[in-house]
């Protein structure tokens, strides 16, 4: 046991590197709670994203943060707290179409997305889902759309 124990704590990998992934786990974003799935560990500094911008001419506080599950797969959530509620049609360039995501009504659109690994470049589809809820805009986007199934 002693020697289980001194290997343990001697061990190269602490308990949350890319070998030891986070537990799934509810993370509160500018006073939204959403369920991060298993796996994903939060880019550093990512907290302390929350500052004051502007959108759709409107004041707001952004907090954003971004998650990675490896070098590929990618997960961000921005929340814009307007304090009143907006079109989220204001949002759509022409390449969103509306979607309704486990009955919450938005715009989504998907694109395709390059990321490199050393050498080696991969493409993938992005997937993109916007809504309103409370006065506040979320902006949710991930490599996978099961993600954001899952999360909304």
């Amino acid at each position: 046991m002693v020697v289980l124990l001194m290997y343990y704590h001697a061990s190269p990998t602490p308990s949350l590197d890319r070998f030891h992934l986070d537990d799934p786990r509810d993370i509160n974003i500018n006073g939204i709670d959403f369920p991060i799935s298993w796996g994903f560990l939060e880019d550093e500094n990512s907290s302390d994203l929350r500052y004051d911008a502007e959108i759709l001419n409107h004041k707001a506080i952004k907090e954003q943060r971004t998650f990675h599950q490896n070098d590929i797969l990618l997960l961000n959530i921005t929340v814009y707290d307007l304090g009143e509620n907006v079109d989220i049609n204001l949002l759509n360039d022409g390449s969103y179409h509306e979607k309704t995501i486990n009955g919450v009504q938005g715009i989504f659109k998907n694109e395709s997305a390059t990321e490199s690994s050393g050498l080696v470049k991969n493409t993938h589809p992005r997937y993109y889902f916007d809504y309103v809820v409370d006065g506040k805009i979320v902006m949710i986007q991930s490599d996978k759309l099961d993600i954001i199934n899952e999360i909304v």
